[in-house]
């Protein structure tokens, strides 16, 4: 016989973390489909996003809250004609109602510059804090730093579009 001692607590802990890692993929969903009315929906109602500031060198962060504040975060992705967040390593740690992650991702950005098509890959690492309401996983805190980045221009795939020179 099986003992069922103790399996209720693991089953609520591997939904607890199927759920923690559905927002997570819903967040790179949002962005990626530039849907801000559903990137809002996955923070709680005092959430944040942190991030460094595009511009600076100076280690400067960004921190974007509220309706407004999600304009603003969308605001930055103006310049990429399209995204590709590719996440990785979802570690967390549960608590009762909060929780803590470390998310990685592969963050692929396309643009145009001089007249060449180029991508950015950055390595992005999400530090993210998190918060249960009425049942429901929402970010706390989303704090984004950026491991490394490589930036190129993009060839023209000869041959087959799909399968690229044969």
């Amino acid at each position: 016989m099986f003992d069922l001692i103790g399996v209720r607590p693991r089953v609520a802990e591997v939904a607890d973390r199927l759920a923690l890692r559905a927002l997570v993929d819903s967040y790179a969903y949002a962005v990626d489909n530039r849907q801000p009315e559903q990137f809002a929906e996955l923070f709680c109602a005092d959430g944040c996003l942190v991030m460094p500031h595009p511009a600076g060198r100076d280690r400067t962060k960004l921190v974007f809250d509220g309706s407004d504040g999600w304009a603003r975060a969308f605001a930055i992705l103006a310049p990429f004609n399209a995204t590709t967040h590719f996440v990785g390593n979802h570690l967390v740690s549960i608590t009762g109602d909060d929780a803590t992650g470390e998310t990685y991702c592969l963050a692929h950005e396309l643009y145009d510059k001089d007249g060449a098509q180029r991508m950015i890959v950055r390595c992005v690492r999400y530090t993210d804090s998190y918060v249960r309401v009425g049942g429901e996983w929402f970010f706390r805190t989303r704090d984004l730093s950026v491991d490394w980045l490589d930036d190129q221009v993009l060839h023209a795939p000869s041959g087959d579009r799909f399968w690229g020179a044969r």
